[in-house]
């Protein structure tokens, strides 16, 4: 892994890697499974966590982006700004390409974010060793910014019809 991260992306990464793994021995203790989980940092420092909702009832799902962001919201506002989120994503072998968020998660991304702000999509795999315990590596990220995930925001103009 030769992306260049910031300071503030290395930070945000550290945490990342480190829950992913936390919440995965939770989830698994409990008879779950691994998911796609999301990692924000604001402008200010603050870090938030989400993890994908996936139930029965496939219109109910929410997206651990926008978990993630729902968090932030509910901690610090609607004026909060993303620097940097992280998608971290379980996958059996390394893919070519890390996935990437939906087009909701984009477009929530870019109104809680700005054109610079950094998507790292990162892989995780599950393992065991030779004892059957779990351990989770993380082979690849890819970082790209907004501008260029989401090229052509939706920008709602609220005097459009006024």
């Amino acid at each position: 892994m030769d992306t260049q991260l910031t300071p503030s992306e290395q930070k945000l990464m550290d945490h990342a890697k480190e829950n992913v793994i936390k919440y995965n021995k939770q989830r698994h203790a409990k008879g779950g499974i691994d998911t796609l989980y999301g990692f924000l940092i604001t402008k200010e420092g603050s870090i938030y966590d989400g993890a994908a909702f996936e139930p029965d009832l496939s219109h109910a799902t929410v997206c651990g982006e926008r978990h993630t962001i729902a968090n932030l919201i509910m901690n610090e506002g609607y004026d909060s700004k993303i620097e940097s989120i992280v998608v971290a994503c379980p996958v059996p072998t390394v893919q070519e390409k890390g996935t990437s968020p939906c087009g909701t998660c984009r477009h929530v991304i870019w109104q809680f974010g700005t054109p610079e702000t950094s998507v790292i999509l990162l892989q995780y795999i599950q393992e065991k060793d030779k004892t059957g315990n779990l351990s989770w590596a993380f082979p690849k990220l890819e970082k790209l910014k907004m501008a260029d995930l989401y090229p052509h925001p939706y920008e709602p103009n609220p005097n459009l019809w006024k």
